[in-house]
């Protein structure tokens, strides 16, 4: 299964059954993709996709989105598939949700992109 296919399931799964729990957290956080600071928030969430540890999610207002491009509508039709390019290098790793109780939240999954938290 593509990582695509797994955030189109993992979308799907959100909208028709939402997070346990949502917090907002203090904690100012920074992403750094290719020598780039893309994101720079002190509102991040963490979302309880299933119920054994939260993953962050940030505010598409703290992103700089001129970087990411929507490829594709998910399933569910809350959200997009999206890619993230700077300079030579980019990551379809990105989750938009543009609706429901994640609208206007950004996932991208750190660990696959090779992104660091500051």
């Amino acid at each position: 299964m593509s990582f695509a296919s797994k955030l189109n399931t993992l979308a799907s799964k959100l909208a028709s059954n939402p997070p346990t729990k949502i917090e907002t957290q203090a904690r100012r956080i920074r992403v750094l993709f290719n020598k780039k600071i893309i994101a720079d928030t002190s509102a991040a969430r963490f979302v309880w996709e299933h119920p054994y540890y939260p993953t962050y999610y940030l505010p598409s207002t703290d992103v700089q989105t001129k970087y990411i491009e929507k490829l594709q509508k998910t399933d569910s039709d809350e959200g997009y598939l999206c890619r993230l390019s700077v300079g030579d290098k980019e990551n379809s790793n990105v989750l938009w949700f543009d609706k429901g109780v994640l609208s206007d939240l950004i996932r991208f999954e750190f660990r696959e992109m090779g992104i660091t938290l500051l």
